[in-house]
């Protein structure tokens, strides 16, 4: 094989193009008189979880309040431990760190724990199971458990402690730092991509499509926590008047923006009009069938968004998920698999059961095509299996019939679609 030949070969089997990687961004900044906010900017990372697809990249935030003595707040992830220290000297001698609140032990937000372990002293401080997982991770041991509502203080601050559980994992608990009015939630209030540090300097309209994203992708398993948590925030008397989250901006002009998109997407309301359509198509048929019914749809003024999964395009789960959530009607379009639907189908269905349970009401037509044996009832009994229950199949051998927009409208108006 010659050079040439060969460096073709490689250039046809590339998976995926390569994406042009920026060299990442870090940032100190205050955020208050007395905290300060440590961002780095994760330009080489793809998948985030190494499931969900985020071109627009994502932060790490942590936090340091400073004073007589330190208290600092997460941290960032592994490969970015000697910056992150780095940044940390610009503001404090490490030995003045006397505590380190581990809000959530995911190493995406821990991943530096051990250098600051090693360099700086402090004591850990977190619910008990984010001890088990610093010790059994790292081998850190210099851990305090803090109780639900504690309040500690220090550096003329007080830190009160709140359990939030399984927003997104069993240890996710937030601090407010009372005399500064912040709420620090980790996880909790995340958004996906690089915006600007503080919300007064963003986008709102982007903001509010990452943040929704990153909920759906990281925390929709266990959406009911959500307005379990905010609420229980509110019982508590925690009015904050800066929300900084641990990933994304920091929101000090307007934190209750980032509160009702939470709870938007948590309840699971629906936009008017959308409809969103997912397909896989092997050979063309099942996408034929699906322009035909995003036309119609098109025609009775609903607003349509495609994600499909052919030979040449594939589209991204997470933006699925994402368009999915606040669907007034979503369309699933299969071709038949070894008696079954496509692998995709279910693995798309699969996900939207799991990380969506909010939406088991909404109404789900199934286009389905096959050869020699009938399947799209296996997508639809998977889809029963996730509490969806206002669920319709259109099915057709080989080419997608001319009265398929009749048996598509007849779906619509049984699933009580206004279309």
């Amino acid at each position: 094989m010659t050079p040439s030949a060969a460096a073709s070969v490689l250039i046809f089997y590339s998976a995926r193009p390569s994406m042009k990687v920026v060299e990442a961004r870090f940032f100190v900044e205050k955020v208050t008189e007395n905290l300060y906010l440590l961002r780095v900017d994760d330009t080489r990372v793809e998948y985030f979880e190494a499931a969900w697809e985020i071109p627009e990249r994502i932060t790490y935030n942590a936090y340091l309040l400073a004073g007589g003595e330190a208290v600092l707040f997460d941290g960032w992830k592994r490969e970015y431990s000697e910056a992150f220290l780095s940044a940390l000297e610009k503001l404090v001698d490490l030995r003045d760190v006397k505590y380190a609140v581990v809000h959530h032990a995911e190493p995406d937000h821990s991943g530096t724990a051990p250098v600051v372990a090693s360099r700086s002293q402090p004591v850990f401080l977190g619910h008990p199971v984010a001890g088990k997982i610093l010790k059994s991770h790292f081998g850190i041991e210099r851990f305090r458990a803090v109780k639900d509502g504690e309040r500690l203080t220090v550096g003329g601050f007080t830190l009160r402690f709140v359990h939030t559980p399984w927003l997104h994992w069993p240890d996710t608990m937030v601090t407010f730092i009372e005399e500064e009015g912040v709420l620090l939630t980790c996880d909790i209030f995340g958004s996906y991509s690089l915006p600007p540090l503080f919300d007064d300097q963003a986008d709102l309209s982007s903001l509010s499509r990452y943040a929704r994203k990153y909920m759906v992708t990281v925390i929709g398993h266990y959406v009911d926590w959500v307005s379990k948590g905010i609420t229980k925030l509110e019982s508590l008397g925690v009015k904050p008047r800066i929300i900084a989250p641990g990933h994304g901006t920091v929101y000090r002009s307007n934190p209750k923006l980032i509160v009702e998109e939470y709870l938007r997407v948590a309840s699971g309301q629906a936009e008017p009009g959308k409809a969103v359509l997912i397909y896989v198509s092997m050979y063309g048929n099942v996408e034929k069938a699906v322009e035909r019914a995003a036309a119609l749809l098109e025609s009775k003024g609903m607003r349509v968004a495609r994600h499909a999964f052919t030979d040449k395009e594939r589209a991204l789960l997470s933006e699925v998920l994402t368009d999915a959530s606040d669907a007034e009607l979503l369309v699933v379009g299969t071709p038949t698999y070894e008696a079954g639907a496509h692998p995709l189908a279910y693995h798309v269905v699969r996900v939207i059961g799991e990380k969506l349970p909010q939406r088991k009401d909404m109404p789900v037509v199934v286009l389905s095509s096959y050869g020699w044996g009938a399947a799209g009832k296996r997508l639809v009994e998977l889809l029963g299996s996730y509490g969806f229950t206002r669920v319709e199949l259109v099915e057709f051998e080989g080419a997608s019939p001319p009265e398929l927009e009749e048996r598509f409208e007849e779906s619509l108006k049984r699933l009580g679609v206004r279309a």
